[in-house]
């Protein structure tokens, strides 16, 4: 019984305006933790991601794909920073809403996140550093990324930033986003960003250690202090330059 009630709730929430949506999503608890969790269950990224807030004071962090808000409260436990986040599905958006209507000090931004990046720059409260970047606003035919990584690239000066779904070369057992040719998060759809001095680091934990989705992931640091804190870190691995990854010059690039 309680699956078709849930079926019936979700084809409900799915043709309802967004309001009516959250408000029917509100009546299914396990949604609350829906893909597992934060971070989609995955507990030695989750573990990997402390670590980063432990070693890097981040004044700010940001958040594209909102979703169920999961992930969000699991970064305002983090840190005492301000934390914005942005969605673009005003179902997903409501119900965020809704959630974190208790926390502190999160904003939630409705938008297609490329744009709200861009306006979030101008303003001194969100365009300071260190910044943390939690990148999750890919979806079928709405691929942000590389306007997303190019809004932070103009905007910000130190910064990390955390890639959802991406590819692990040297990893098969962790899945990514593929959504055809020129549409696949793998280390060449970063190619526009070539001239950037970033650094790219792989997770250390191989697939099969993980536990929840096991999503792939990588994180992208300016050269300099946060990049260097990065290295020590027992989560990550280098795998070089940004130009070395793509190159496959790096130790760690791609095949």
């Amino acid at each position: 019984m309680t699956s078709i009630l849930d079926w019936v709730l979700e084809r409900a929430a799915r043709v309802a305006p967004g309001q009516l949506g959250a408000a029917l999503d509100e009546l299914r608890p396990g949604l609350a933790e829906a893909l597992g969790g934060p971070f989609n269950g995955q507990e030695r990224r989750l573990d990997a991601v402390r670590d980063m807030f432990a070693a890097i004071p981040f004044a700010v962090v940001v958040e594209t794909g909102t979703f169920r808000a999961t992930t969000t409260m699991l970064l305002r436990d983090l840190t005492a920073a301000p934390i914005v986040t942005v969605e673009v599905n005003r179902r997903y958006y409501y119900y965020a809403r809704r959630r974190i209507s208790q926390a502190q000090n999160i904003s939630l931004l409705r938008g297609h996140s490329p744009g709200v990046l861009r306006s979030i720059a101008a303003d001194a409260k969100w365009n300071c550093g260190p910044a943390f970047f939690y990148l999750d606003a890919h979806w079928r035919a709405d691929l942000p990324l590389v306007a997303e990584l190019t809004a932070i690239a103009q905007g910000w000066r130190s910064y990390v930033v955390l890639i959802d779904d991406f590819r692990v070369p040297d990893d098969p057992g962790y899945t990514y986003d593929d959504y055809g040719p020129g549409k696949v998060l793998e280390p060449a759809i970063l190619a526009p960003l070539a001239k950037e001095s970033l650094s790219v680091f792989w997770p250390t934990a191989p697939s099969n250690s993980e536990a929840g989705a096991r999503r792939g992931w990588v994180v992208l640091a300016t050269v300099g202090p946060v990049g260097d804190a990065l290295r020590r870190l027992p989560g990550l691995r280098l795998a070089g330059s940004l130009a070395d990854v793509l190159n496959g010059a790096g130790p760690l690039a791609s095949e």
